[in-house]
């Protein structure tokens, strides 16, 4: 992969950090009803706007893999920020993609493992539960699938920024 790539590819970790974070942290209640869905729905953009920038310069150094996994994260964050914004949803169609995506993560996840890019598969195996677990809420309704969901999220968002400080300072993680 080239430095652009190299470099685009770090921030979409670190973008990736910040939007698990706060998915995480939202679905875990944190900040209660002052959470307002069309202001989740404005930062959730923002990281897809950001994401999609930084998906092009991988893209354009034919990094398929890299490009496909941030793929996946991008499109999600723009459906749900989409349709928080929009309102008027229940968002039914989207647990659907939630569900599948959590599929590829899986597939993502192991093949990673498999090459030995432990930290990187771990990452992408807690994208796993988070997104079932997503999507189990949307169809139930059950806040408990919203809070597991968002600890899985919690975690997984400090380490994706652990993976992008690494990576911001030259060090490649196992």
């Amino acid at each position: 992969m080239g430095a652009l790539a190299n470099t685009a590819m770090n921030t979409l970790f670190w973008e990736a950090g910040v939007m698990t974070l706060i998915i995480g942290f939202v679905n875990m209640g944190v900040g209660g009803t002052k959470n307002n869905p069309k202001d989740f729905g404005i930062v959730i953009l923002s990281g897809a706007i950001m994401e999609t920038l930084a998906l092009a310069f991988v893209i354009q150094d034919a990094a398929v893999f890299d490009a496909t996994v941030a793929a996946a994260f991008v499109l999600l964050l723009w459906m749900i920020s989409i349709a928080l914004i929009l309102g008027g949803t229940n968002m039914y169609i989207i647990q659907h993609a939630l569900w599948y995506t959590g599929i590829i993560f899986a597939m993502f996840a192991t093949y990673t493992a498999i090459h030995g890019l432990i930290f990187i598969s771990i990452i992408l195996y807690f994208l796993v539960p988070v997104t079932v677990f997503l999507s189990i809420h949307g169809y139930t309704g059950k806040s408990t699938y919203a809070k597991i969901a968002g600890i899985f999220s919690t975690i997984d968002g400090f380490l994706f920024l652990i993976l992008a400080f690494a990576g911001s300072i030259g060090y490649v993680l196992p």
